[in-house]
C-alpha cells in the first residue's frame, strides 16, 4: 500500500484497499506466492515515519510493526544495518493466477478498442477500422496507460518501468524504493521509474541499474542474481499528478478506473467495487468523503 503518515484519508483508503485485496487474493487458489513484505528505509526520515505508520489505528493488530536490524537480517538472510516496517498483510502475488480465476465467468471479446463514442443507443466501442466491437449502456475504461489513447483528457502521465528476474535465488518480499519479489522459482527485482518514457524495448542499461540497486541494498542476493540467467520485462505505468487513482464517473454511462501507478493490484479490487456500485446505484464500499479524492473530474473536464 501507499504509506502516508500525514493524510489520514489517503492512508485510510490504502489500508482499506489492502485489507480487501488480501482477503480476495488469499481466497484465490495459487494467487499468493509469499505473505508479508519488509519495507526498508529509503530516506533518513523513514524510521520515524515508520513508527508513526505502525501506530496508526487504521491497521488490524499486528498488520504493521517496526523491527530492528537483527530481525530484518534474520528475515532477509543477510546482514543489514537497518531495521524496517514489517507489513504482515502485504502479499507477493501471481497475477496470472488471479486473472485466470476471475475471468472464467466473464464473456470475453478479444480486440483492440480504438474509439469510444456516445450515441442514441448508448456507448459504442469500435476498432481502428471502424468495426463495431460492442455497444453498452455503461462502459468502464480500465486500460492502464492505454487509457490515454482513448481519453486524451483523462490527466494521465506515463512512467516506464523495467524489471528483471532470475531463476534460482530465494528471498522474501522486501522493498526500499526498489524491491525484490519471490516468483516461486527465483526472484524478480527492480524496477526503474522513467517519467514520460513510453519505449517498450528492454535496455541493458536499465537491467544494470536494477542490479546496482539490488547490490547496494542486498549484496549477497545480488551476487546470486548476477550469475544466473536473467529475464526482463517492460511496461508503462499510468500515473496522475497527485499520485491518486482515477475511479468514478467520467460522463453519463462512461466510467474510469486508471491512474493506479505502481499499486494496481493493491487498490484495483476495492476501487473496482466502488465503480461497480456507482453504475448499479448501490452503496459504495468507500466512505463518501473519499469520492472527491479519486473522482476523475478532479483532473479536468470530460
Amino acid at each position: 500500500p501507499r504509506l502516508d503518515a500525514g493524510d489520514a484519508a489517503i492512508a485510510g483508503l490504502y489500508a482499506q484497499a489492502l485489507e480487501r485485496a488480501r482477503h480476495l487474493y488469499d481466497a484465490t487458489p495459487g494467487a499468493v506466492l509469499s505473505r508479508g513484505v519488509l519495507q526498508l528505509p529509503q530516506a533518513a526520515r523513514d524510521p520515524a515515519r515508520f513508527d508513526k505508520i505502525a501506530a496508526q489505528s487504521l491497521w488490524r493488530d499486528g498488520a504493521m510493526s517496526v523491527i530492528d536490524a537483527e530481525a530484518a537480517a534474520d528475515r532477509l538472510g543477510e546482514p543489514t544495518a537497518e531495521g524496517g516496517l514489517m507489513m504482515a498483510d502485504a502479499r507477493v502475488i501471481h497475477a496470472a493466477a488471479i486473472l485466470s480465476a476471475w475471468l472464467k465467468a466473464v464473456p470475453m471479446i478479444t480486440a483492440t478498442v480504438a474509439r469510444i463514442e456516445r450515441g442514441d443507443a448508448g456507448w459504442t466501442l469500435s476498432d481502428a477500422e471502424g468495426r463495431i466491437l460492442a455497444q453498452a449502456d455503461a462502459v468502464v475504461v480500465t486500460a492502464g496507460w492505454g487509457t490515454a489513447g482513448l481519453l486524451a483528457d483523462a490527466g494521465l502521465s506515463p512512467v516506464r518501468g523495467q524489471a528483471d528476474w532470475v531463476e534460482g535465488p530465494a528471498s522474501p518480499g522486501v522493498a526500499w524504493g526498489g524491491y525484490v519479489a519471490p516468483t516461486g522459482t527465483g526472484v524478480l527485482f527492480g524496477a526503474t521509474h522513467d517519467r514520460g518514457d513510453v519505449t517498450l524495448e528492454a535496455r541493458d542499461a536499465d537491467s544494470a541499474r536494477n542490479l546496482d540497486a539490488l547490490r547496494a541494498r542486498l549484496p549477497h542476493l545480488a551476487a546470486q542474481a548476477e550469475t544466473g540467467v536473467r529475464h526482463r520485462r517492460v511496461a508503462i505505468r499510468a500515473t496522475t499528478r497527485d499520485r491518486l487513482p482515477l475511479a468514478g464517473r467520467r460522463a453519463d454511462g462512461l466510467y474510469l478506473l486508471s491512474g493506479l501507478g505502481s499499486r494496481g493490484f493493491c487498490v484495483a479490487p476495492l476501487l473496482g467495487e466502488h465503480v461497480a456500485a456507482l453504475i448499479a446505484g448501490t452503496p459504495s464500499p468507500l466512505p463518501a468523503t473519499l469520492f472527491g479524492r479519486i473522482d476523475p473530474d478532479r483532473l479536468g473536464p470530460a
